[in-house]
């Protein structure tokens, strides 16, 4: 595994890779609040038979967030990472993605489509940010175990306060909580949640990403749904679907139903959260060899 940055007088942008370069390439595209090393395992289960780069997206990890919230728009953000790709030489290649990270692959081929062989998403690129608040309107709210947004101002608020309130007095208090927070647990895992957090000049520990950040983002995708792109798709789609929460489950068929009927694409479900690739790095590992073969 190999970090670096890219600085010149327009870009500044950190970004991790795994494998030769004279492997098929995979560029990663991580979900909100997460950093390259998201796909940390993925990495070293396949750097012996693929190129795998993965960028700290903006306002993520240690690649500066955008000045103002209309930045994160899907025009400007598409532009930054075509950009990025053009700095690293890629002239065709995969995609890995999450969550967040699906809707930005999605809207990078739409417009780039000779670019991008395929596409492998990880529970993401199909969630409409008003069909899930129009949902969560109308079910019984007291058979939730969370209280569900419902709005984009709802979403909006509560994204702020967990990123601006994610803060820790030590590094093991973090971890204590991190390590309670998911199916599982590796060393390698340990050092993916470390990257998400930084430590301030009085000890405290925060989370890299911030409330302006989330909320670009979470308008970006409220304001440029991938819906509206799904009939430009040309590129061929994996789509890995979380079962996880059941309570989400209703909805996640809903809109994977639209997905299909829309999109050249292929979908499979596991049993994992919405951080599929952290619950089973090896499930996911042995989708991208059968699917990016």
């Amino acid at each position: 595994m190999e970090q670096f940055f890219i600085n010149n007088e327009n870009m500044d942008v950190r970004v991790c890779k795994w494998g030769s370069d004279d492997n098929p390439t995979i560029i990663c595209f991580h979900g909100l609040g997460s950093t390259n090393l998201s796909f940390l395992e993925i990495g070293e289960l396949l750097k012996d038979k693929y190129h795998i780069i993965s960028i700290d997206l903006p306002g993520h990890g240690r690649t500066p967030a955008f000045e103002n919230d209309e930045d994160y728009g899907i025009p400007n953000l598409i532009k930054w990472v075509s950009d990025v790709i053009k700095l690293l030489n890629k002239d065709n290649f995969y995609i890995l993605a999450h969550s967040w990270g699906g809707c930005i692959a999605l809207h990078y081929a739409a417009k780039y489509p000779k670019k991008v062989k395929k596409i492998l998403l990880l529970d993401g690129g199909y969630h409409q940010k008003q069909a899930i608040y129009d949902y969560f309107k109308k079910i019984d709210k007291e058979k939730l175990n969370f209280k569900p947004d419902c709005s984009l101002e709802e979403e909006i608020k509560s994204y702020e306060e967990d990123f601006n309130g994610y803060v820790f007095s030590n590094w093991n208090d973090f971890l204590e909580v991190e390590r309670n927070n998911y199916l599982r647990w590796s060393e390698l895992l340990e050092k993916a949640s470390k990257d998400l957090m930084k430590e301030e000049e009085d000890g405290t520990i925060r989370f890299c990403a911030c409330g302006d950040t989330a909320r670009g983002a979470i308008k970006s995708m409220y304001n440029f749904p991938t819906n509206e792109i799904y009939k430009k798709l040309e590129t061929p789609i994996l789509l890995i679907q979380a079962t996880l929460p059941e309570s989400w489950a209703e909805i996640r068929n809903i809109l994977v139903e639209e997905f299909e009927k829309n999109v050249n694409c292929l979908v499979k479900k596991v049993e994992a959260t919405h951080l599929i690739h952290w619950d089973n790095p090896f499930f996911v590992a042995e989708e991208v060899m059968e699917w990016m073969k």
